[in-house]
């Protein structure tokens, strides 16, 4: 049984969490709204790749399910 998982999505999608959080950190030290944007564009775009990832996953999974 062979199982793949796109190691590549999952580094960039929790990257892109930890950045998020790095920003709302930033926002709530300097008050600037440009933190805020940058937090809610890369916690949206986090939360797309791991949830795109986890659909791949889940499909790949179910391919080699019927293979039984």
């Amino acid at each position: 049984m062979e199982f793949s998982k796109n190691y590549g999505q999952i580094i960039i999608g929790y990257g892109l969490l930890s950045i998020g959080i790095t920003f709302l950190m930033l926002f709530l030290q300097t008050g600037g709204i440009f933190w805020i944007i940058l937090t809610s564009l890369t916690i949206v775009g986090a939360i797309w790749v791991i949830r795109k990832e986890r659909q791949e996953r889940k499909k790949y999974n179910s391919d080699n399910d019927c293979e039984f």
